[in-house]
């Protein structure tokens, strides 16, 4: 593992050490093409984990996320306990890392798990939180479109998804259809649920313009190994004189 890769410090918890194993395999290795930086950093984004909070690199690159997202100073684990974060209702879809224990803190925390909950087509009406979020999910969605359509459906004005997924930096996103299958999880699974429909690139930030949000930030937490998306929907605002 690259050092200058160890992440410091943790988002979560506020630790400062850490543990690594790889995660990698290699006919995982070989269906993505993947260079030998490729497989450093991702097994870093997979492998590298707090030992306070367990929370790996993906996962902190998420807290990182909301944390910026509604400008925290603190740890994901004070931020649950703050009156904002209190006032939060949270759509987590599927346990993402590490994290669903600290979210599950917040009154208005809702877990769902896809696929029994179909990310295509889910059960709630317009407007129903101020947050969703997932991790390494989206990649599993057969129509990646249709997952972020409703993600943002679902969504108050101002409210915004937040996301991980496994990104190759240095290559643009390409579908797996016509492709020999790929199962994420771990060497030897068959589980379909995890079945790979989309290797995400640099240009990941499209789909989410494109499904309609309205802006889109990257959160980098020690690049290119943690990187967390944050899709936004604007603020309603009012007519005035005919004017916005």
């Amino acid at each position: 593992m690259n050092a200058s890769m160890i992440p410091l410090p943790c988002k979560v918890c506020g630790g400062s050490t850490f543990s690594h194993h790889d995660v990698l395999w290699g006919d995982l290795i070989a269906q993505w093409g993947l260079s030998s930086r490729e497989v450093d950093y991702i097994n870093v984004q997979q492998g590298t984990a707090c030992t306070g909070c367990g929370s790996n690199v993906r996962s902190i690159a998420l807290a990182d996320a909301l944390l910026r997202w509604t400008r925290a100073t603190t740890t994901l684990q004070e931020w649950v306990h703050t009156p904002v974060a209190r006032r939060c209702d949270v759509l987590e879809i599927n346990e993402a890392g590490s994290l669903t224990g600290t979210l599950s803190a917040l009154p208005g925390h809702r877990l769902v798990r896809y696929p029994e909950y179909d990310m295509m087509a889910l059960p709630f009406e317009d407007r129903s939180f101020d947050v969703v979020l997932h991790s390494d999910t989206l990649e599993h969605v057969p129509d990646l479109m249709k997952g972020l359509r409703e993600c943002r459906r679902v969504l108050r004005p101002g409210g915004a998804c937040l996301f991980t997924v496994p990104v190759v930096v240095g290559r643009l996103t390409r579908g797996r259809k016509g492709l020999p299958l790929s199962v994420h999880g771990s060497e030897g699974c068959i589980d379909t649920a995890l079945t790979v429909h989309t290797e995400f690139g640099a240009d990941v930030w499209c789909q989410v313009l494109e499904s309609g949000f309205d802006e889109c930030r990257i959160v980098p937490y020690r690049y290119p190994a943690g990187i967390a998306l944050i899709a936004e929907v604007a603020e309603s605002r009012p007519v005035t004189g005919g004017q916005w």
